[in-house]
């Protein structure tokens, strides 16, 4: 190991981990960060520097008398506080070429951060063996592009549109299309007869349009939904993102259509090429099936032709369908890309996607 090694800690997501004793125990405690820092001294040197980051949340979530210590290593200089940790402590390291300590995967952040999937070595998780804490790596791998979308959805809709699928309330709001009429408005005017994007509530409880934050007209029921996302098929930039609900179909192409995207509209940024795709290209829709919402899509005579990415390339036939799964990719016109994502709200029966809150599952470190 060269000299001058360090780390950045996760302080929040070590005393939250219940694979620290107490074992399964999920509370906050600062000495599973005391654990943490003496296996580090004792794995890479009694003088290899740490930096510890906190969430300002875990100043509310632990005791008295471990806030009382918390602040005591704040004032030391050796723990910095930050809104939301994870950026923070990902830049320092990037910049520093550290290690990190924490037992997330980031896959929220793993577009911001490709480094992440450059050097998973940098990255180092906690076992419990013999009575003592080992550090090793956490596990950090490749993620496919749905995986991470799917992260980046339940992030937003944790942190961003203020809707908790729990509340009645709020859970009822998922289930129902809506309108906006606000003149000038861009979503209003991409998709006049009822939104293909999810809403938000604000803080008066109002639900609004998250492109002119005005009230919303409701527009007839919605079922369960899943998510879709517009890429540009060359460089991959993603211009647009929405859902597509049970019974539902969306048509994609170029200028005004009944129920559908305009691709070519300057508001989304579309590529350049999307010349290449026809007027009307390609149908999306969403069917309930014994094994749950499935979504199905057909050419709809292209000019330029619909190619399925699955094991291979393979062109579709004007006026065929196809079932369509998170593995697989759509090229329209070799222009645009479309791929299925996750679900941005979970129905207040349902529970967060595996994984997708960081938390890591047992594994064996290997010498």
């Amino acid at each position: 190991m060269p000299t001058g090694v360090g780390a950045v800690v996760d302080v929040s997501n070590v005393c939250w981990s219940g694979r620290l004793p107490p074992l399964s125990r999920h509370f906050p405690l600062l000495a599973r960060l005391e654990l943490v820092r003496d296996a580090w001294h004792r794995q890479y040197g009694a003088h290899a520097p740490l930096v510890l980051v906190a969430d300002n949340s875990l100043r509310r979530a632990l005791s008295a008398e471990d806030r009382q210590a918390l602040r005591g290593l704040e004032r030391s200089g050796e723990l910095r506080f930050a809104p939301t940790a994870d950026p923070v402590l990902l830049e320092l390291a990037r910049d520093r070429g550290w290690f990190v300590i924490s037992d997330d995967r980031f896959r929220d952040l793993r577009r911001q951060h490709p480094w992440i999937e450059e050097f998973p070595g940098r990255f180092l998780g906690w076992e419990w063996q013999g009575g003592t804490a080992r550090l090793g790596p956490s596990g950090i791998r490749p993620e496919p592009d749905h995986v991470v979308s799917r992260a980046l959805e339940y992030k937003e809709l944790k942190h961003g549109q203020h809707i908790d699928t729990r509340v009645p309330a709020h859970d009822q709001v998922l289930r129902s299309h809506w309108r906006c009429t606000t003149r000038g408005c861009v979503k209003a005017f991409l998709w006049p007869d009822r939104l293909l994007d999810w809403p938000s509530i604000d803080r008066g409880g109002q639900v609004v349009c998250t492109c002119c934050g005005c009230p919303l007209e409701e527009a007839g029921p919605r079922g369960a939904g899943r998510l879709f996302v517009l890429s540009d098929a060359a460089g991959g930039a993603e211009f647009l993102r929405f859902p597509i609900s049970v019974g539902s179909a969306v048509q994609l192409g170029r200028g005004d259509l009944s129920h559908g995207i305009n691709l070519t509209a300057s508001e989304l940024r579309p590529p350049r090429e999307v010349r290449r795709v026809s007027r009307r290209h390609l149908m999306l829709s969403l069917e309930e099936t014994p094994n749950g919402p499935r979504a199905f899509a057909v050419d709809l005579g292209s000019g330029n032709g619909t190619v399925l990415h699955r094991s291979s390339g393979r062109r579709l036939e004007p006026g065929e369908r196809v079932p369509f799964a998170e593995s697989d990719r759509l090229v329209l016109g070799a222009a645009v890309a479309v791929r299925l994502s996750g679900r941005l709200h979970l129905s207040a029966e349902e529970q967060a996607p595996p994984g997708l809150d960081g938390a890591g599952g047992s594994r064996t470190f290997l010498d």
